[in-house]
């Protein structure tokens, strides 16, 4: 097994350099995007949560968020596409089936990638070791080699187990048809699951994988990261599509780097709060609760930022800057921050800081906190 040759960093500009082409290139974008997720995949970042026990790289979140930022000032869908990777991956070493570890560890470290399906409309069961039902917005299934496939079991009133399977394994079904304002490219359509067989060393508890230390903040703190580069890219593109260097056009520019700034602090401030609670052999409720808000409230930050910065842009071009250019305009950085920040209410996580900061008691800790 090999872990991780180059820096993260290294390995995501590689990577983001696959899918930065020729702007002009209007019909381009998606092939960009699966010639870089191809690029992705022997990169070794597939291969961050892996333990250094088996041979793996056991990135800290630091990290892991700083690779999807470069993804994302790329290309946001192609930063999304491996986000629930990161996530899910987590599960396989927490502990459920020991047995198998070695064999995700050198999936992983041979570049297979994870892609969740997760959201749904009505619920799906596992049942008689198998899987029936829909699944929605299963964003990066149509590039995945697996699927982790989230389900309940008889009588379970909510999502209790994933399966983890092969996403080629029959009765599984991936449709690309993800159609949305923005982030397009990430594959977030629909599977389907006819009968599709579950073997019992493939299913992984919600309870393991919700004990790991910050595991609904680290889940958040990739989507910040993500926000933050799709920003700064919306930035730079503005940057270069300004021709006027006068005083109150300065000044503008001046606001939008300032506030492309604090959001990079801030992403980095809560990066380094998540790396403090992992390296902690054993931390306590306090120390897992701290560290869950301090990237709530990044992401409640970030999430006002970086829509704004991507809204503002248009006051410096001017009109011209809102003619059509295809998927490559500059509507695309603010349609596709519009989208990614609505995976969860923005509202919901500033409530969750006031009520904290109010009362001083703990928040309840879960998949998205």
């Amino acid at each position: 097994m090999t872990a991780v040759l180059t820096g993260p960093a290294t390995a995501a500009r590689a990577v983001a350099a696959v899918v930065s082409g020729d702007a002009a290139d209007h019909t381009g974008r998606a092939h960009r995007i699966k010639d870089a997720v191809t690029a992705l995949k022997p990169s070794g970042l597939l291969a961050a949560t892996v333990p250094a026990r088996l041979g793996g790289p056991e990135l800290p979140p630091s990290q892991i968020a700083d690779a999807l930022r470069i993804l994302a000032t790329a290309d946001g869908s192609l930063a999304q596409i491996p986000q629930s990777h990161f996530t899910f991956s987590r599960w396989l070493f927490a502990g459920d089936h020991p047995g198998y570890e070695e064999y995700w560890a050198e999936r992983l470290l041979t570049g297979a990638l994870i892609a969740n399906a997760q959201a749904e409309r009505d619920p799906v069961t596992l049942h008689h070791k198998a899987l029936n039902g829909t699944k929605i917005f299963c964003t990066g299934s149509p590039f995945a080699d697996v699927l982790a496939v989230t389900a309940r079991r008889p009588g379970d009133d909510r999502q209790t187990v994933a399966a983890f399977l092969d996403a080629g394994s029959p009765g599984i079904r991936v449709h690309d048809d993800w159609d949305a304002l923005g982030q397009r490219f990430t594959g977030s359509g629909t599977v389907t699951l006819e009968d599709a067989a579950v073997p019992d060393h493939r299913v992984h508890t919600f309870d393991r994988a919700l004990a790991l230390p910050g595991y609904g903040a680290f889940a958040q703190l990739l989507h910040t990261a993500i926000d933050v580069g799709i920003a700064a890219s919306a930035l730079d593109s503005g940057l270069v599509a300004t021709t006027s260097t006068d005083d109150l056009t300065a000044q503008l520019a001046g606001e939008l780097t300032a506030q492309r700034f604090a959001a990079e602090a801030v992403l980095e401030k809560a990066g380094r709060a998540l790396d403090a609670l992992w390296s902690r052999p054993d931390p306590t409720d306090a120390d897992r609760a701290d560290a869950a808000l301090q990237v709530a409230a990044a992401k409640v930050t970030t999430g006002a930022l970086t829509v704004d910065v991507a809204s503002r842009i248009f006051e410096l071009t001017g009109t011209r800057g809102t003619a059509a250019h295809g998927d490559d305009g500059l509507d695309r950085h603010w349609r596709d921050l519009r989208t990614h920040t609505l995976h969860e209410r923005r509202r919901d996580k500033a409530a969750v800081l006031g009520r904290a900061a109010l009362t001083g008691e703990a928040p309840e800790l879960g998949p998205q906190l």
